[in-house]
């Protein structure tokens, strides 16, 4: 295979300075797309020294395998990778020389990659991801059958002015989680000193987290006879936003901005009764010991501390902390029983609402100096939906496939090797009857595929799920899917307010401070009001302006009624119809009865 001007970017200061704006010697830009020969230029960042070798066995495997599914004789990838410490600037300055890859990887939305995509540099790809078209039996049929499968509400996330430029490099949406000692719960309601067990966890009113949260504090959980527990860990000194931006949004508030139907306009979280309502709540809890009393001062860095000491029962972060607690507990305390879920509803009669992430990390576009024509775009688009294939999904993840492995031991290091040798990873079967990768831990081995993750949109599915060594671990992955369900995404995610953009520091640190000290006890509610509107005083009301202005011209903008079919739609496609009307159902059988399959 003919190789044309391939250079590997590194992250050493020597390469930075020789090379051009994007990093790349002895070329002017990328050559014309032969949609024959294609030659396909990516740039993407690296978080690694030393970067994968361009012509290593993973690239050219994958390489083999795009050209076999497009049709083409020879693909080459010319994998331009840009030091992650310093991408934002390559992005902005390949921009700045017109010197454009085929593909490139946006990392933050910042206000030269937006403007670009207004003035038309990247393809407009909002039509695109799950266009269709007729195949030869004469049914509607998805032309990027991976790309289709694209969540609506991610790509109204990196939209800009309502319209889409890029593929999403997936994240998960549903992360949060709550951390909790479910033996704690099973005592003390087989004592009387809860209404109900841990059979409730998973279905809980705010009414019912708090009456656990009390028990924990007054009901002796570790029955040693002695009041010296309390209910939930809260580092407020550098991480109060997790467990409170979670409380908010169980309680009725928005995810960060949302519409206020008494104001008519989409407005901060803290300007919603229920954030304050949740703010004194948890001030509350602060006061009579629910909550650790030190909340001002204590770090995250000692978050799961007090819980492995026994000292208390409750972290709301990430549901994953959950899985590396009870893996630290169990060598401290055999009989703890720990337990994760994703979200506790604000009353009986209320359907979930939960803190998600904005279930992407950077996307792809297509610029048009280029992508010149229509043809190179499809091309493209095919190339990137079918590196979302099963196969191509296992090669970016774990490299080339061997048969077996071995494990052996240097020093504290358990080094896997894989055969035959120079191969990656090993299919391995679990006791469930599930399949996972066995991967090589040899550097020699992993800095060939490292790199590639970065070229992952994970969008697709791959049969190599991760095994669950105990049930947390298990559950975890549970919360994330039905968190997903849920999710209430910040209306506002995909805008951006030039005047926040100047003055976030400083808006954001009047919050911040006032909410700490309000919560903490330090000054009162109507001291924490004054704060909020001096925040509306220096900048918040021109970036309320700005977000509104922003939020109306959007033609796809997440209002509640659209979220709420989103989120019905999902549930439904995954069996859960609770919340469902008889309507809903109907209406999404017949969507899924008259869905487009792969072309």
């Amino acid at each position: 295979m003919k190789k044309i001007c391939k250079k590997i970017i590194t992250a050493s200061l020597a390469t930075i300075i020789a090379v051009s704006a994007l990093g790349l010697t002895g070329c002017n830009g990328p050559a014309e797309l032969d949609l024959e020969n294609p030659v396909v230029t990516v740039m993407l960042p690296t978080f690694a020294v030393k970067s994968a070798d361009q012509d290593g066995p993973v690239v050219e495997e994958l390489e083999r395998y795009l050209a076999e599914q497009l049709g083409v004789d020879n693909l080459e990838l010319v994998l331009k990778w840009s030091a992650n410490s310093n991408y934002n600037e390559k992005v902005t300055a390949a921009m700045g020389a017109n010197n454009w890859p085929h593909i490139m990887m946006i990392s933050q939305r910042t206000s030269t990659t937006i403007q670009n995509s207004r003035y038309g540099s990247f393809w407009d790809l909002t039509d695109q991801l799950k266009a269709t078209t007729t195949d030869a039996e004469g049914k509607t049929v998805y032309k990027y059958p991976n790309l289709a499968k694209t969540d609506e509400l991610v790509n109204h996330n990196i939209s800009i002015d309502g319209r889409v430029y890029g593929v999403y490099r997936s994240r998960e949406v549903g992360r949060a989680g709550v951390t909790i000692r479910k033996d704690w719960v099973d005592k003390l309601h087989a004592k009387g000193a809860l209404s109900f067990d841990s059979s409730r966890l998973n279905d809980m009113t705010m009414a019912e987290f708090e009456e656990m949260l009390y028990a924990f504090k007054d009901g002796d959980p570790d029955g040693n006879g002695q009041n010296d527990t309390y209910g939930m860990i809260v580092a407020g000194a550098d991480y109060l936003k997790g467990p409170l931006s979670n409380l908010v949004v169980w309680n009725g508030a928005p995810n960060g901005w949302g519409y206020n139907e008494e104001t008519n306009r989409v407005e901060p979280d803290y300007m919603f009764k229920e954030y304050e309502e949740t703010l004194t709540l948890m001030r509350k809890w602060v006061a009579e010991g629910v909550i650790n009393k030190n909340i001002a001062t204590f770090q995250s860095g000692s978050w799961n501390n007090p819980f492995l000491q026994g000292e208390a029962g409750v972290i709301i972060d990430v549901a994953d902390r959950a899985r590396r607690v009870a893996t630290s507990m169990a060598d401290l305390d055999p009989d703890a029983e720990v337990e994760v879920f994703g979200y506790v509803r604000k009353d009986a009669e209320t359907e979930p609402a939960t803190y998600p992430t904005t279930g992407y990390s950077g996307y792809f576009v297509l610029p048009v100096k280029s992508v010149k024509t229509e043809e190179q775009r499809y091309f493209l688009l095919k190339l990137l939906d079918h590196c979302n294939d099963e196969y191509a999904l296992d090669l970016m993840n774990y490299g080339l496939r061997g048969e077996s492995f071995t494990e052996t031991k240097e020093g504290d290091k358990t080094v896997v090797k894989v055969q035959p040798e120079g191969k990656h990873y090993a299919v391995i079967t679990n006791p469930d009857g599930s399949i996972s990768a066995k991967k090589s831990t040899e550097e020699a081995r992993t800095t060939e595929y490292a790199d590639l993750n970065q070229f992952l949109t994970g969008i697709g599915e791959s049969r190599l799920g991760t095994y669950y060594a105990t049930p947390v671990a298990e559950r975890v992955q549970e919360v994330y899917d039905e968190n997903a369900l849920y999710k209430l995404p910040n209306v506002t995610e995909a805008y951006i307010s030039a005047t926040y953009s100047r003055h976030s520091t400083q808006l954001d640190a009047i919050m911040n401070a006032a909410t700490t000290k309000y919560i903490s006890g330090a000054i009162d509610l109507d001291a924490w009001k004054a704060e909020r509107d001096r925040w509306v005083e220096q900048g918040g009301e021109k970036v309320m302006n700005e977000m509104n202005e922003a939020y109306e011209k959007d033609e796809n903008k997440l209002t509640k009624e659209r979220l709420k079919e989103e989120n019905h739609r999902l549930q439904y496609q995954n069996g859960v119809t609770r919340w469902l009307t008889e309507d809903e159902i109907a209406k999404f059988a017949a969507e899924v009865a008259e869905a487009p399959q792969a072309e």
